[in-house]
């Protein structure tokens, strides 16, 4: 074995995905719909399409980090990152809150609030409803580089 890490090609965590800074933030919206025809969800949940909440994690990840680039403060504060450390990864979990079931058909839409957190990681706050505006899940996660795409 090398020592290098591999990683299988991971979910799309979003449909859509748009940004803009605002001062010391970046806010991102992605929108995702829950498909049952998505290969990850076969037989995650006998006789009902279930989205995993843990899907979200990658959502927030996925999203900030094709983002980052309309914020060159932040992109300064999470700093260059070392050799392979081409994408971000979940430092920690803040906080994560499940309030609803994201069922086959539901359209959620990420909205994520991105800030600088300690030296050389962002702190990214999730709010995440469906079409209907009901919530359906908030988290709060650290975001640092590494791993290699």
């Amino acid at each position: 074995m090398s020592g290098r890490r591999g990683y299988a090609r991971p979910i799309d965590g979003a449909d859509r995905i748009t940004a803009r800074a605002e001062k010391d933030e970046l806010l991102i919206e992605a929108d995702k719909v829950v498909r049952s025809t998505d290969p990850y969800l076969v037989g995650h949940f006998p006789e009902i399409t279930l989205y995993p909440a843990v899907f979200l994690l990658d959502g927030i990840r996925q999203a900030v980090g094709s983002e980052l680039h309309h914020s060159p403060a932040l992109t300064a504060h999470l700093g260059p990152g070392g050799p392979g450390e081409t994408w971000l990864e979940l430092g920690t979990l803040g906080s994560a809150r499940v309030l609803r079931p994201m069922l086959e058909g539901d359209e959620l839409r990420l909205l994520i609030r991105v800030s600088a957190g300690r030296p050389g990681a962002l702190r990214a706050a999730l709010d995440c409803r469906r079409s209907d505006g009901a919530q359906v899940a908030k988290m709060t996660v650290e975001l640092v580089r590494g791993g290699t795409s």
